[in-house]
């Protein structure tokens, strides 16, 4: 039997891989094989930009990104992973992400069905859309003849190394020991790709992808393999790790959706956006509806409550040199339903790619000298959005006045004479809206000059309160954001 990891260490280019730590590996039957073998994933070809996003490259093995701060692999690859790699290239990868721990389950290993490991990250991953573990119900599909897709960074019969591939294969068998016996015939995994996924598409009602298979351990690479499957070990992972990774379900498969339980990709095998953007942008999936009713997303009509609660208005800041000034900005937000995401807002134009999907609602921002009004919008699940006030600060000068809430607007009495129409009816509701000259103009005069202070140069017909100081006009949008850095602001999906 060979396990399905790099068991010496391998050249390529000038990046020298060590042999994975074996201290669980014994626990598997047979014997592994130390040497390398003249074949050299099998059948397979390597992925465009962003294809299957969440799989993690090990340097010697593969992983599999199951929630903004966890990742699945085997437990025969041990624990030795400081640090894990998102991208098309385990040798430059498009982004190195350090693990806080990794553990191993115990006495888990190929043969077992129980090849289980995970590790926790140090930072979360919240812009790279997650494909979540197969469970409950949709097991159904695990079937002999299903399609399923094998992604690594191992050995190819290209002969490259850490360079992630995918293969199509089938399944053949679920064993007596819970493990996936998938793919022979040239279509396989091979050495490094141990721990990595094995993804599924559901079914015509519900066309989004989920992961299942742990890539564990096999004979000739080509000749198909055994893959443990995350879902047997759910309560494990959830247990040791305090991490929900089942959006839709308890760690035993019971359904029960969670206003996370939506949003699934439907083509990560496609690949959309870039690493920059977390390779979002994608179609995704509804409220998912796969097992059972979907997730409760509360009335209609109602909107979101969301207020700012970092910084406070008024607040000033000061530059060093005239450096921009970092600082995150933190909203809350409830709604009578769910809040299903909230966006950041500055100086009244929502950021792109600023929705963040969980509390804590935050943002990293740099803001350049300035005076800024930060807010926020919230949308629920039945698409009600509301607006936090506005909070303005400034950098190097005193914070801008937002601008006053316009006065509604006087209630006409119908059936009434106007005091400017003459006494024609037929002039009557037309005149009020456009003769500048009757009455009505002049109580809306009275409303304009009530919000506006003679000394305070940001009354009045100003639009918007980005970068201005008393007595200038404001800037547009655009420009109060020139130069405004937006740190890590695609926090999709977190789940």
């Amino acid at each position: 039997m060979k396990l399905r990891t790099a068991l010496w260490g391998v050249a390529v280019g000038s990046l020298t891989l060590l042999p994975c730590d074996f201290a669980h590996a014994s626990d598997g039957p047979g014997a592994f094989s130390l040497a390398p073998t003249t074949s050299e994933i099998y059948g397979g070809e390597p992925t465009g930009t962003c294809e299957w996003p969440t799989t993690l490259a090990l340097g010697g093995c593969t992983g599999t990104l199951v929630h903004p701060k966890m990742m699945i692999y085997a437990a025969h690859c041990g624990t030795g992973w400081n640090v894990v790699g998102l991208g098309e290239s385990g040798n430059s990868p498009a982004r190195s992400i350090q693990t806080e721990y990794c553990r191993t389950y115990p006495g888990g290993g190929p043969g077992s069905g129980t090849d289980w490991a995970y590790c926790i990250l140090a930072e979360e991953v919240t812009d790279v859309p997650i494909i979540p573990p197969l469970m409950g119900c949709e097991t159904s599909v695990l079937q002999p003849g299903k399609e399923v897709a094998i992604v690594g960074f191992g050995n190819t019969d290209d002969n490259t190394f850490n360079i992630k591939y995918e293969v199509y294969t089938t399944i053949n068998q679920i064993t007596g020991q819970d493990e996936a016996y998938i793919g022979g015939g040239g279509l396989d995994s091979c050495q490094g790709d141990s721990g990595g996924p094995v993804y599924v598409k559901l079914n015509e009602a519900d066309d989004s992808w989920r992961v299942f298979g742990i890539t564990s351990y096999g004979g000739a690479c080509g000749g198909g393999g055994y893959y443990s499957m995350m879902h047997t070990g759910m309560e494990w992972f959830e247990q040791d790790s305090g991490l929900d990774i089942t959006p839709c379900h308890d760690a035993d498969g019971t359904w029960n959706p969670g206003p996370n339980c939506l949003g699934f990709e439907l083509e990560p095998e496609v690949g959309h956006g870039s690493w920059a953007d977390g390779c979002s942008g994608g179609p995704t999936s509804g409220l998912s509806t796969i097992c059972g009713d979907p997730f409760d997303v509360g009335p209609d009509g109602t909107p979101p409550v969301v207020n700012i609660v970092h910084p406070t208005d008024g607040e000033t800041f000061m530059t060093m040199n005239g450096n921009n000034v970092p600082m995150t900005i933190e909203a809350t937000a409830v709604d009578d339903g769910a809040v299903q995401y909230v966006e950041l807002m500055i100086d009244g134009e929502v950021i792109a790619n600023s929705a963040d999907y969980s509390a804590p609602y935050q943002w990293p921002v740099q803001f350049p000298p300035g005076g800024y009004c930060i807010g926020a919008r919230a949308v629920d699940f039945t698409e009600t959005e509301g607006f936090a006030a506005e909070v303005c600060i400034g950098i190097d000068q005193d914070a801008p006045e937002p601008e006053p809430e316009p006065e509604p607007e006087p209630e006409t009495t119908s059936g009434g004479s106007d005091s400017g129409s003459d006494g024609d009816p037929s002039a009557g509701p037309d005149d009020d809206d456009d003769d500048d000259d009757n009455g009505g103009d002049d109580d809306d005069d009275d409303v304009q000059a009530s919000g506006t202070d003679s000394g305070s140069g940001t009354g009045g017909g100003l639009e918007g309160c980005g970068c201005r100081s008393d007595g200038e006009a404001p800037a547009s949008p655009a420009l109060a954001l020139l130069g405004l850095g937006l740190l890590g602001l695609s926090r999709r999906r977190r789940r």
